[in-house]
């Protein structure tokens, strides 16, 4: 099973977000971030998962554990419900494809275990601001 670590940097001024994924297993060692465009830290968290999951996709991956920081998308997938509609849309695109993996699961883990995505983040969005100030 691939372990999964994701994690989503914004910054309010300018409203910017960048989200990172690393996957491991027992032959692969794979980080990837992506530029999430204007967007708040809460859903650039659901970008990033949105992200990881088809990242993982095309890497045939079809057994999964995803470490977030993210409480709410975590407790959204033992509910299986969400209210806000931004999230929503998410978990919408979302089910279909994790209900299609043999095994998906996903949990919190403190920032402090998940310093490989954290990083991977913010310095992406580091780089981004930077080009987009100049």
């Amino acid at each position: 099973m691939a372990k999964v670590y994701i994690d989503a940097a914004a910054s309010l001024n300018p409203k910017l977000a960048a989200g990172a994924v690393i996957i491991k297993d027992n032959t692969l060692n794979f980080e990837k971030t992506v530029f999430l465009g204007e967007m708040d830290n809460h859903e650039a968290e659901w970008a990033t998962l949105l992200f990881a999951v088809r990242e993982a996709a095309a890497l045939d991956i079809t057994s999964m554990i995803v470490y977030t920081d993210s409480k709410i998308i975590v407790d959204t997938f033992d509910k299986q419900h969400v209210k806000n509609k931004v999230f929503k849309s998410y978990f919408d695109k979302l089910l279909p494809l994790t209900n299609a993996l043999d095994m998906f699961i996903i949990t919190h883990t403190p920032r402090k275990n998940n310093r490989g995505a954290d990083n991977l983040a913010k310095a992406c969005l580091y780089k981004e601001r930077k080009s987009y100030k100049d």
